[in-house]
């Protein structure tokens, strides 16, 4: 038997080697309270062709400093859906044991594309007392070693700044000097198996910063990113940091692999509903947000029983995502206050919710196909 398990376990490493990370022209960024398994699904409802990251996962979490698992296959922090294999695993950790014996657990109980170490993550919870995140750019042979012993059971990306600092006052618009720090660290990296680098182009402020600031205050420097792909051409750049919309994504990712996007996916997801064919050359998956909703009111109810227990219901996570749907259309407005209203109501589902929510959005902005403007009555948006 225990030869048996040392058999599958060497079959699972040599797949691990050969599978490759998907195809990333456009994908969602890793967001904590944002990117959870409601919102990933509502984005598949939306793109096939989209790679969606997971919020980040601390390896600590998942397993103790042994590798041993802290609660089983870890299910409440990695069960998911994705029927297109196109969900990418963020951890966040620094080190070599815990890490690679998070990876493990992730891909022999849950089917993800893939797995990314974060090194961009400005927090000071994070980078600071935790050691990982931002930090470890400063480290790149530490990095090199965590990707080594992750590389063991999964196809491995990083994501990354330009650069770190420990105040603003050490900020620097010196993109020569940026760049040298960064091509050490990104050559250091890919020798260990790392081919994808997710840049996002702003240095970040270890200290003195909250992480919305670090999105702001620092300079976007989308040229080191470029410069990054044309001295690495055999190396897949993504770029991130202001991209905050489809045209944006087809700017900045000419000559990378592709562009990542942020916020901008949760505040209004419904813009995005065009990438499969604006950016892959495929059809759109949904026709109308009354389709959508239809399809992501179903998961809901779904979800709703399959994910209550002990006295918790996911009622309110599963309707987060919907909430910013009509964005900037006529219904706004009144499909969130729905929602808000009836949430609590116990005669309804969660689906149930939505479609009532529903009731409150012009037709002509229901059935508006993507990328389409609805063009509505003053009266029908009044009401």
């Amino acid at each position: 038997m225990r030869t048996a398990l040392i058999i599958m376990a060497a079959a699972l490493r040599g797949a691990a080697a050969l599978a490759k990370l998907p195809l990333e022209r456009f994908s969602v960024a890793p967001m904590m309270d944002y990117t959870d398994r409601h919102f990933r699904h509502l984005f598949r409802l939306l793109s096939r062709e989209s790679v969606l990251y997971t919020e980040m996962v601390t390896a600590n979490t998942l397993v103790d400093d042994t590798g041993a698992p802290r609660h089983g296959s870890g299910d409440r922090w990695l069960a998911h859906d994705d029927h297109e294999d196109k969900t990418i695993l963020q951890l966040g950790g620094s080190s070599p044991k815990v890490l690679g014996a998070a990876t493990e657990l992730a891909m022999a109980h849950h089917s993800y594309a893939g797995v990314n170490l974060n090194c961009g993550c400005p927090s000071e919870r994070v980078a600071g007392a935790g050691c990982f995140g931002a930090a470890l750019m400063r480290d790149p042979d530490q990095v090199a070693s965590c990707v080594k012993a992750m590389h063991r059971h999964a196809p491995v990306s990083v994501k990354c700044r330009i650069g770190v600092v420990d105040s603003v006052r050490d900020l620097s618009d010196d993109e020569d000097e940026l760049y040298t720090s960064l091509a050490r660290f990104v050559e250091t990296v890919s020798r260990e198996g790392v081919s994808r680098f997710i840049v996002h182009a702003r240095v970040a402020v270890l200290s003195g910063l909250s992480p919305d600031a670090n999105r702001k205050v620092p300079q976007i420097m989308p040229g080191i990113v470029q410069r990054l792909q044309s001295e690495f051409p055999a190396l897949e750049i993504v770029t991130n940091g202001e991209v905050n919309s489809v045209d944006d994504v087809l700017a900045r990712s000419t000559g990378l692999q592709g562009a990542m996007v942020g916020r901008d996916a949760c505040r209004r997801p419904w813009h995005y509903a065009v990438v499969d064919e604006e950016v892959f050359g495929a059809a759109n998956p949904v026709k109308s947000r009354r389709a959508l909703l239809d399809a992501y009111a179903h998961y809901c109810d779904r979800a709703e029983v399959e994910l209550a227990h002990d006295g918790y219901s996911p009622r309110r996570a599963v309707l987060k995502p919907a909430l910013t749907l009509f964005h900037g259309d006529a219904g706004a407005g009144a499909f969130k206050r729905t929602i808000d209203a009836l949430h609590k109501d116990a005669s309804l589902s969660a689906g149930g919710v939505l479609r009532a929510a529903a009731e409150h959005v012009p037709g002509a902005v229901l059935d508006a196909a993507p990328g389409e403007r609805a063009v509505v009555r003053r009266e029908a948006a009044a009401a």
